[in-house]
């Protein structure tokens, strides 16, 4: 038989990582030039169906002048993809102990209107971004750095629902939601 007091040895909390992108400038940009790469396409098409009716063969036709502007785009795409890649952090979470992570929880009383939240009892975007704040670091070229107050307001002003949410839920999955899941499993009557 087993002894809890066994599981420590070779124990090394959980971790996770989630990649944020912090400049919606360029994203709008590349939105826009993904717009024009479609025009384009959409004029090649047509210029190709008009220069085989009227088959000018011998000089160059309205579509191969748009097949170099198309071109262009593309390595415009690619560079603008590199400099979209500068705003790229990858952040590492650690999983709390678990008396810290239920101190920390009873400090956010959930949201009545949020049934996740009347489920676990307690405010789980707020304890997940608390929680996160206290471990997590960010890997600038793999080394870990430590996150600031500044860096955390920029954060979560600049990043999108979609980047707060993969930080809740990263956070939730390694506090609350492996263990559950784990034991749910394995759980036998």
């Amino acid at each position: 038989m087993s002894k809890i007091s066994e599981a420590r040895e070779g124990y090394t909390p959980r971790t996770a990582r989630v990649t944020v992108c912090l400049d919606n400038a360029v994203s709008d940009e590349r939105d826009a030039l993904m717009g024009r790469i479609r025009e384009v396409g959409a004029e090649i098409s047509k210029a190709e169906k008009s220069n085989r009716a009227d088959e000018r063969l011998t000089r160059k036709t309205k579509a191969d002048k748009l097949r170099d502007d198309l071109k262009q785009l593309r390595e415009d795409l690619a560079a603008l993809e590199d400099r979209e890649r500068e705003h790229m952090h990858t952040l590492q979470f650690t999983k709390l102990k678990g008396l810290q992570w239920a101190d920390l929880t009873a400090i956010f009383p959930p949201r009545e209107k949020v049934p996740f939240d009347m489920q676990l009892g307690y405010n789980h975007h707020a304890a997940a971004i608390a929680a996160a704040k206290t471990n997590a670091v960010e890997l600038v070229s793999g080394k870990p750095t430590t996150l600031d107050d500044d860096d955390w307001s920029t954060l979560l002003d600049l990043g999108s629902g979609w980047d707060v949410e993969n930080i809740v839920q990263t956070v939730l999955d390694l506090n609350v939601l492996h263990g559950s899941r784990a034991v749910a499993r394995l759980k036998k009557d």
